[in-house]
């Protein structure tokens, strides 16, 4: 570059700094009100910024202690034996990869087993997969704290952290504010949205998963971003930029989501370029940022967001249904919802975020580095309510800024010799935020939130139990919520589970289950347990071609199979039939004959009582006729099923054109059931296999059953 040219470049950068500052000027001129900058760092704030900080972090590791307490207090539903359960299905999967890290220290033993046979094909040659960095972090974490690898020590040490991640958590809100001289309004976010509905969900006892550091990082990486953007020497500028960098790094190593680093990467150039009024800063720092924290070697994974976005999935010439529109987490919830899932009222979370307006308004530079945050509730319309949380802490800050605002401009009009005491101001601003502080923790109390279990314990002690008693080599065929679960507690082989769902595996599985004979579900269980999906694309070009290798009875065995049957499937028994009822030909689902919800077919549990008449009962106030057949005097029962513990023991067929079936079932020490259900729910392998105990002999056996919880069948 000649002389001429520096000199030209350099009186650009002076101009466009000279403008800057006079936009800066002039902003200021209409935005400057005291009340609206941050407090001064005196003795005083900086001991109630202390004080509220502590306090926000307890606050959130007590709630969580707490529920864990109203665990131990109810072990019967959140025990297995000695061993606290979890409250997400994720929490099997960071478990048993701590298991293997302590085995074997090769990740690929696990990843082998899942989505069998195509992973372990896949993985058959494959280079370990042995390093520290390669299992999760909170694996590693739960690994290193354990005293021993079995399933109950893993359980144990899992539930244990989650009250002390919740305590770091509160301190990662409070630096991303304290960053910016709003460490009292930072204190309140740390309480506010550690304790809010749409976090507490994902953060309680038992949710053994990243979610709850997800939080805490994600602001923490974002206010160190902010001292290093603002660091006015070069030394200063390095060192802190180099810790930037680490914190992304471990945060990238908690929770692999490049687009969280990028976010904050843009913030960190976008601050530290009109911080410093140069373009050598931001690109020296942010060069370093991005090699010190992996965040350049890392790409974007915007590509799985389109299983949020499409209505269907394909393979070849086939059309899958997106097992995804069956997840409530990944549901579109309308914004008002989004607002009472952070805040207890809308009125309050509009008030946080005419607050944010406020100021956005008076530090527009900081607002687009926190900007990210205050919008990931907006994500809500793309990938569903999972990512709401993250914008918990922005509309409690907002709260607490506008609270602070407008105490001090009510403090201004105060008597000047109440403005006389030293610390007068700070001391009522302390009160307004301890009033907002004990107004959260004290409405989280009076809810007092405790999540149940994701699994039933007698549930979870059949999957235990079939540990050794199976076949080596063995692989489980259930629904892809007991995935995980099903590897941490006996180590089988699985079809699919949380991170296969999205899979064609998926349809067939609850093709399976709906099958109206049990040939059918056997066929298809085997193929998927033989050649998986490696088959299904091999032959994929076709629909004839996939049927006919699907259907195929005759395939060579290659590992033996165990379908395992649970009541809870029951309940879910809505998305099942929606995935599993569906032409991959045409890609639309399959309308059950007469069912005013298509393709979705669910049990519908009656409240019953007798009527003078006997098999007249009258249930949900309807009045039934269990040997006619109707319904308030109209044809409706095609047939009525009675079964004790689980066994048939009558069968009536009544009204041949009827749509609806009754099941009574007699269950030892629990009285009589009464279920009603579409006539071909009834007809279907599940339910003829699970409530009836109607067994083909040519293709199941029994061998294991502790009806009405859980039936676990081979395949011959």
């Amino acid at each position: 570059m000649s002389e001429a040219q520096k000199i030209s470049q350099g009186s650009l950068l002076s101009q466009l700094s000279a403008k800057a500052d006079r936009l800066a000027q002039w902003h200021r001129s209409i935005t400057f009100f005291e009340v609206v900058d941050r407090l001064v760092m005196t003795r005083a704030v900086i001991g109630c910024a202390l004080l509220f900080g502590l306090l926000a972090a307890y606050a959130n590791f007590e709630v969580r202690q707490s529920q864990y307490q109203v665990w131990q207090a109810n072990k019967n539903i959140t025990f297995l034996d000695d061993a606290p359960l979890f409250s997400t299905t994720d929490a099997s999967y960071f478990l048993a990869l701590a298991r293997q890290y302590n085995e074997t220290g090769d990740g690929n033993d696990f990843e082998k087993q899942r989505l069998f046979p195509n992973k372990q094909t896949a993985l058959e040659d494959a280079p370990a997969s042995d390093s520290l960095f390669d299992f999760p972090l909170l694996s590693v974490l739960i690994a290193s704290l354990t005293d021993d690898n079995s399933t109950s020590a893993l359980l144990q040490t899992g539930n244990a952290l989650i009250p002390i991640l919740g305590f770091f958590m509160a301190l990662g809100i409070l630096l991303a504010f304290g960053a910016s001289g709003f460490w009292l309004e930072g204190a309140v976010a740390a309480i506010g949205a550690g304790l809010a509905p749409t976090f507490l969900a994902r953060s309680s006892i038992g949710r053994i998963d990243t979610d709850i550091l997800n939080l805490g990082f994600f602001y923490a990486v974002i206010g160190l971003s902010i001292y290093a953007a603002r660091a006015k020497t070069w030394r200063n500028s390095i060192l802190l930029t180099m810790i930037t960098g680490l914190c992304l790094f471990v945060f990238l190593w908690w929770y692999s989501k490049a687009e969280f680093g990028w976010m904050i990467f843009i913030g960190f150039i976008w601050l530290s370029a009109i911080d410093s009024r140069s373009w050598k800063k931001p690109v020296v720092l942010g060069v370093l940022l991005a090699t010190v924290s992996g965040l350049a070697f890392q790409s974007l994974s915007l590509s799985a967001s389109s299983n949020y976005v499409v209505d269907f999935k394909t393979m070849g010439a086939l059309i899958f249904p997106n097992t995804f529109d069956t997840i409530t987490e990944l549901r579109v919830i309308p914004f008002d919802r989004i607002i009472s899932s952070i805040t207890p009222s809308l009125s309050l979370g509009f008030f946080g975020i005419l607050g944010l307006a406020v100021f956005a308004l008076r530090h527009p530079v900081l607002a687009i580095v926190y900007g990210p945050a205050s919008v990931f509730a907006l994500a809500n319309f793309l990938v569903g309510n999972r990512a709401v949380f993250y914008s918990a802490p922005m509309i409690w800050f907002g709260i607490a800024f506008l609270s602070v605002m407008i105490v001090r401009v009510i403090w201004l009009k105060m008597p000047e010799k109440w403005r006389a005491y030293r610390h007068g101001e700070v001391g009522v601003i302390a009160v307004v935020i301890a009033v907002l502080m004990g107004s959260v923790y004290w409405s989280e109390r009076a809810q007092n939130y405790v999540p149940n279990p994701t699994f039933p314990t007698d549930i979870m002690r059949g999957f235990a139990e079939a540990e050794g008693k199976l076949p080596d080599g063995a692989v489980i065929a259930t629904w892809w919520d007991y995935g995980y679960a099903s590897l941490l507690f006996n180590g089988y082989n699985t079809l699919h589970d949380g991170g296969a769902q999205k899979t064609p595996v998926t349809h067939y599985v609850a093709r399976s289950l709906l099958a109206e004979t049990q040939k059918e579900t056997y066929a298809i269980l085997h193929n998927l347990a033989s050649g998986g999906l490696q088959e299904l694309q091999d032959n994929s070009d076709q629909f004839e071609a996939v049927e006919a290798h699907i259907l195929d009875v005759n395939i060579t065995q290659k590992a033996p199979v165990f379908l395992v049957l649970t009541e809870q499937m029951g309940g879910w028994m809505g998305s099942i039939s929606k995935l599993g009822m569906w032409d991959t030909k045409q890609g639309v689902p399959i309308t059950a004959k007469g069912n005013p919800s298509g393709s979705v077919l669910n049990y519908s549990e009656m409240k019953c009582r007798p009527s003078d008449a006997p098999g007249k009962p009258i249930c949900n106030g309807l009045n039934f006729d269990l040997q006619a057949g109707t319904i308030d005097g109209q044809p409706a029962l095609r047939s009525v099923t009675q079964a004790k513990d689980g066994g048939l023991v009558g069968r009536n067929l009544l009204q041949r054109d009827a749509l609806n079936a009754v099941h009574l079932a007699d269950i030892k020490d629990k009285g009589t059931r009464v279920l009603l259900m579409h006539d071909r729910l009834a007809r279907s392998s599940f339910h003829r296999l699970f409530h009836l105990g109607e067994i083909d002999d040519n293709y199941f056996q029994l061998v294991y059953d502790d009806y009405p919880h859980i039936r676990i069948f081979a395949l011959k």
